[in-house]
């Protein structure tokens, strides 16, 4: 590691980080085009893209059915509303031509992230672990062309903006991610990190407030998401209750957005020691939750049924 830390100025982290990005888009784009003129195991077939076209087949329901289920899913939706107005545009276009384009549009903000990381947060070591948990959430987004690299683009912005006073822009950017709402752990953690004050909460409450004013208008819209929230199916189960819905929340694709509020955390603690403390036990926590949540929760249940 201290090897590695000398030679970032000759060999930038966020150069290789770059270049992993192209190199996993290529690939699977190659991939989609051999799927078209080879035959390949059928639960790679069916893996690759599924959760793009669940995406456009949740679409097909509309905005006032947003939260019914979806023909060929297990899961009713559960993002926010306004996910239908962000991802229309995706829905106009042909599958074939769409699934390309949120490819290289999932690139272009890898590539930006990696290059803007560097200049807000300083310590090499934060940003390697940071690179490092990014590119196997990014392989694994970019598998099943979900949506998660839009994110952590969304709450970038946000802290980006926030570190150059912008607060109103870093409040629309953060509600902007929270079409997933897990993204909500943000505000907590710039309060920790005492990146805000209580009083700063107005800059991202107000605009969440007013994204969420068709949930009061239609609470029946709000109790039929919060139901699908909590829903469980026969095959994604755990030890506790819970596990369905940590799931939803934290799947190996979503490291890219935890990966990236841990380093806002571990670059705002004022103690060096402190820092070193951090890294040495969030990898292993990390690496034994994911364990426990893709064999016990995910593969497991499937494999017994």
């Amino acid at each position: 590691m201290n090897d590695l830390m000398n030679e970032e100025s000759e060999y930038p982290f966020h150069q290789m980080f770059i270049c992993i990005l192209i190199t996993v888009t290529i690939t699977l784009i190659t991939f989609r085009i051999l799927f078209s003129l080879f035959e390949f195991p059928q639960i790679i077939e069916t893996a690759k893209d599924y959760d793009y076209n669940l995406l456009i087949r949740g679409m097909d329901n509309g905005l006032v059915n947003f939260y019914d289920p979806v023909e060929g899913s297990d899961w009713p939706p559960y993002y926010l509303y306004f996910w239908y107005f962000l991802f229309y545009p995706m829905y106009l276009l042909p599958v074939e031509i769409g699934v390309v384009i949120w490819d290289l549009l999932r690139l272009i903000i890898g590539i930006f992230i990696a290059d803007e990381a560097p200049k807000i947060f300083k310590r090499q070591t934060d940003l390697f672990i940071f690179y490092v948990l990014s590119s196997i959430s990014y392989g694994l987004d970019a598998f099943y062309n979900n949506c998660n690299f839009l994110i952590t683009f969304f709450l970038f912005l946000s802290y980006h903006s926030l570190e150059h006073d912008r607060k109103w822009l870093s409040g629309i950017c953060f509600v902007l991610a929270t079409f997933k709402i897990n993204s909500i752990i943000f505000l907590p953690l710039l309060v920790i990190t005492k990146k805000i004050s209580i009083k700063d909460l107005k800059y991202y409450l107000i605009p969440f407030f007013l994204m969420c004013i068709p949930y009061i208008i239609f609470p029946n819209y709000f109790m039929q998401m919060l139901g699908n929230w909590l829903y469980s199916d026969e095959y994604v189960k755990g030890i506790t209750i819970y596990d369905s819905i940590f799931w939803k929340a934290l799947q190996p694709s979503h490291l890219m957005t935890i990966s990236l509020f841990i380093l806002i955390f571990i670059e705002n603690l004022n103690s060096d020691k402190r820092k070193k403390q951090f890294n040495r036990c969030i990898l292993p926590i990390l690496v034994g939750y994911y364990i426990y949540l893709t064999v016990i929760v995910f593969v497991i249940p499937i494999v017994l049924s």
